[in-house]
């Protein structure tokens, strides 16, 4: 598809729920009719109250769980009818995930952290994986920390790591979830900057998940998620809804 003029949807949910059975057999509605369209090149922030479902959003958007019922398409494929491994490939190849708590293997250097997802690519990617993951440390301005284990770098300094983790592979959608949550004011706005620039450069989307209201008016375009139902906000709403 030719992208060079037009937007092309990454992933849209139409009508989404998501359900869980509980011990007593009652159900527990998470998400109740989702519609959301996520196009190249877009970011979006998710704001909401802890238990909302904005996490369960996130998955259903990265491919780790599928809808109850509606409809959900990544890059055109109905995601129900891919078997779990299916997802998973489109998931490695096209997803960048970046979690609040990091993730980092404990006993990899910081550099090998940022190698772990190249294992996967094809063709020189793969042959060129260590000078690939010290470019990206690079951008996260941690070159000089590429030798050092987790436990030795401050909270920042791994949120850095686990970031350029998520962006080495240059994926399709990246998906933050509280990117900014272990991060003093200023790195965390650097973070978002980094974020927002390689997104920019590889026409990727990026969605955020965000209590920070200036993460949220980073983006151009905010909803809100309130007992599992999403709706549209202004993005000077962000903040007195976040």
């Amino acid at each position: 598809m030719d992208t060079s003029n037009s937007q092309e949807t990454l992933v849209s949910l139409r009508s989404v729920t998501r359900s869980v059975t509980l011990p007593d057999e009652k159900q527990l509605h998470i998400l109740r009719g989702i519609d959301l369209e996520v196009l190249s090149g877009d970011h979006i922030a998710i704001v909401g109250r802890s238990g909302c479902g904005k996490s369960t959003l996130l998955n259903l958007l990265g491919l780790l769980d599928v809808p109850t019922s509606g409809e959900l398409e990544f890059m055109g494929q109905p995601a129900q009818r891919l078997s779990s491994n299916a997802r998973a490939r489109l998931r490695g190849s096209t997803v960048g995930f970046v979690f609040q708590q990091f993730n980092l293997l404990p006993g990899r250097s910081a550099l090998d952290n940022v190698i772990t997802p190249l294992f996967y690519a094809k063709g020189k990617d793969f042959w060129r994986r260590r000078e690939l993951a010290m470019d990206m440390l690079d951008r996260v301005g941690l070159s000089a920390r590429a030798n050092t284990m987790p436990n030795m770098l401050s909270g920042g300094e791994q949120q850095r790591v686990a970031i350029a983790r998520a962006l080495v592979r240059r994926p399709r959608l990246i998906l933050a979830d509280e990117p900014t949550g272990a991060l003093d004011v200023e790195t965390g706005q650097a973070v978002m900057a980094l974020l927002d620039t390689v997104a920019t450069e590889t026409a990727a989307a990026l969605v955020t998940i965000t209590h920070d209201t200036n993460v949220a008016a980073l983006a151009r375009a905010c909803y809100r998620l309130d007992s599992g139902v999403l709706s549209p906000l202004a993005r000077a709403e962000a903040g007195a809804h976040s």
